[in-house]
């Protein structure tokens, strides 16, 4: 799958495991898709014969995913791809509203019209994914949306805390599929959102923000 690399920078030798970054995105992608089910165990060594490799590079990658919480180790049993329950859904909308009102505030405030024109786009994407009844799609396109809301913030440590709340999030939606009985309407409650940011006001961006986490929070609720 790789080597391990050296780069020399200023005389010092830098070492990247590229095996262990490669199993690291493999084993994150196949868990944000679904392919690795949630609660399902994560075997090493068996992951090591699948690949042909050392156990090393995994126990690395697995060690990373385990930090980020979406795996979870238990005693006598292992370690496992976490389940997201009702209740953690619930305390990471708490959390995602909370970092999401800071990054849609600073939007609304110094947006551009080619910042409006992209998040418009992506509420056209969404909804043709929605006609199309692609729900994968439609998940992509929407946490798209979300990304680019909160980059457009241009604060790196809310994109970092957003970056790792939305790997949750996106492992709820994909897996769990809920929250989206009605596709279209995922896609058309994206559009008070833009037109907050348009008006300039702070306060009615974050409000509009509430409300649509807020709705897809019932959503969530009325699946369980």
């Amino acid at each position: 799958m790789g080597v391990v690399k050296q780069d020399e920078t200023n005389g010092l030798v830098i070492q990247r495991n590229s095996v262990a970054d490669q199993v690291y995105f493999d084993l994150r992608a196949k868990l944000l898709s679904g392919q690795i089910a949630q609660g399902e165990r994560i075997v090493e060594a068996t992951i090591a014969k699948s690949l042909g490799i050392s156990r090393a590079p995994i126990r690395e990658a697995v060690n990373r995913l385990t930090e980020a919480g979406l795996l979870e180790s238990r005693t006598h049993y292992g370690t496992s791809v976490i389940q997201m329950s009702a209740e953690k859904i619930r305390e990471l909308y708490v959390v995602r509203n909370a970092i999401e009102a800071l990054a849609i505030r600073a939007v609304a405030e110094r947006h551009t019209a080619e910042d409006v024109k992209k998040l418009r786009k992506l509420i056209k994407t969404m909804s043709n994914f929605a006609k199309n009844g692609d729900l994968p799609g439609l998940v992509d396109a929407e946490l798209e949306f979300h990304e680019a809301l909160w980059r457009m913030a241009k604060n790196p440590y809310i994109e970092k805390v957003a970056g790792l709340l939305f790997d949750h999030l996106r492992l709820a939606l994909t897996i769990d599929n809920a929250g989206y009985k009605s596709l279209m309407d995922v896609a058309q409650e994206h559009e008070p959102l833009v037109q907050a940011i348009e008006s300039g006001d702070p306060d009615k961006a974050a409000a509009a923000l509430a409300e649509h986490i807020m709705t897809s929070l019932d959503a969530f609720a009325s699946t369980k």
